[in-house]
């Protein structure tokens, strides 16, 4: 609440800044209405009922009144839809947004990943050998390969192996010495990277490497959320310009899933950094939502024009996040963007409807056709219209 009340969007911080220079020229106006027909020696009463209309149609109770409750009501509306929103000034950036990239495990994907099949190479390691090593050192780790295999490993009874010198690699993989060999788990680039050959491996998967030398993988499956290509579909109508996959998994597996979404481009085999690289890219071309769920996801999030944490995704992804989806349903977004959307017309036009009418009642103080309870009249008209068309976003 602290963030959502402080966080102001632009045309909150406008109209605030308006008020502070727009209240004392008024004063000033006003005082000016009884001191220059006083000079030219005109009638004080009448003046002075002129300056008085100025002053109570010069009000702007709609402005100062309808504008944070439409970002409120906007809030509260996306709220509804599950998603909490860390302050009215991101509203405008995920209404202005234009392209919508998103992370594969954990976003689109349920990341509950499984086991599905462990393959050996090195013919004297057996399977059991090759979970140990996996399980040892991924026991300890909250990504969702480790949690997949540390669940796998526990159902079949493997026994964790002491591990020392445990080194983790950002979207990379794990290393550390069992027993004097030194294991190292990850993908294809971490092995290249060690100078490992990993070549003539035809399926993409977890590759386990003991002493420089390949010895087996295991294959993991995870399923899509449901919705998704409808999801992409409606992002599409709604003048989305394109929904990029960022993924650190293999181009195969990336192709993959982007095959079964259509509308959805991807990028593979990308570190933390490189992900990042391609949020500026994206930038270039408009306003940009990342929506991920993991540690490696905090620098995209914090980069991107609106940044939203899965509601089940870690700790600091949700602090670098501008918003939080607690009901992990990507499938409202679309219906998000559009009160957001709808927000920013409302907002327009309370004060578009404000200065019009203002300027009208003004002009007529001062030629002292209004008298006091029209201006009185209009100032309270003109703040019940503003506040109802703003509580109106509440509903979308």
């Amino acid at each position: 609440m602290y963030e959502a009340t402080n966080n102001k969007g632009k045309r909150e911080e406008y109209i605030t800044k308006f008020s502070k220079i727009y209240t004392p020229i008024v004063i000033i106006i006003a005082i000016l209405l009884v001191i220059i027909p006083i000079i030219l020696k005109l009638d004080f009463i009448t003046c002075f009922n002129r300056a008085l209309v100025f002053l109570v149609a010069s009000c702007p109770c709609s402005i100062i009144v309808s504008i944070p409750l439409a970002y409120f009501s906007c809030i509260g509306s996306i709220s509804k839809k599950g998603m909490l929103v860390k302050g009215t000034k991101h509203i405008e950036s995920l209404a202005k947004a234009k392209i919508v990239a998103l992370d594969k495990t954990g976003t689109i994907t349920t990341g509950k990943m499984t086991v599905s099949k462990v393959e050996v190479i090195d013919q004297d390691i057996s399977k059991k050998e090759i979970m140990q090593y996996a399980y040892s050192l991924e026991k300890n780790s909250i990504h969702p390969i480790s949690t997949a295999i540390t669940r796998y490993a526990e159902e079949e009874g493997i026994k964790e192996l002491q591990v020392q010198n445990q080194k983790e690699y950002a979207g990379m993989g794990i290393s550390g010495e069992i027993n004097n060999d030194y294991i190292l788990i990850g993908n294809e680039k971490i092995m290249r990277e060690n100078n490992i050959q990993c070549e003539g491996i035809k399926e993409n998967g977890l590759l386990i490497s003991k002493n420089g030398k390949i010895i087996g993988y295991i294959i993991l499956e995870e399923k899509v959320r449901n919705g998704i290509r409808e999801t992409i579909s409606k992002l599409k109508d709604i003048g989305i310009k394109r929904i990029v996959m960022l993924t650190g998994d293999s181009k195969d597996n990336a192709e993959k899933m982007a095959k079964n979404c259509d509308g959805l481009e991807y990028r593979a085999k990308l570190l933390p950094e490189d992900k990042v690289n391609e949020i500026n890219k994206l930038k270039e071309e408009g306003k940009v939502i990342f929506i991920g769920d993991g540690i490696n996801d905090s620098p995209v999030l914090a980069t991107s024009d609106f940044g939203i944490a899965m509601g089940e995704g870690t700790e600091m992804a949700s602090e670098s996040a501008d918003s939080i989806l607690i009901s992990n349903n990507i499938n409202t977004l679309p219906e998000i963007i559009k009160s957001a959307r709808k927000t920013i017309k409302i907002v327009n036009e309370n004060i578009i409807i404000s200065l019009l009418a203002k300027l009208i009642v003004l002009l007529l103080g001062i030629l002292g056709i209004a008298p006091i309870w029209l201006a009185v009249a209009a100032d309270t008209g003109i703040t019940l219209i503003t506040v109802i068309n703003s509580i109106r976003i509440f509903n979308k």
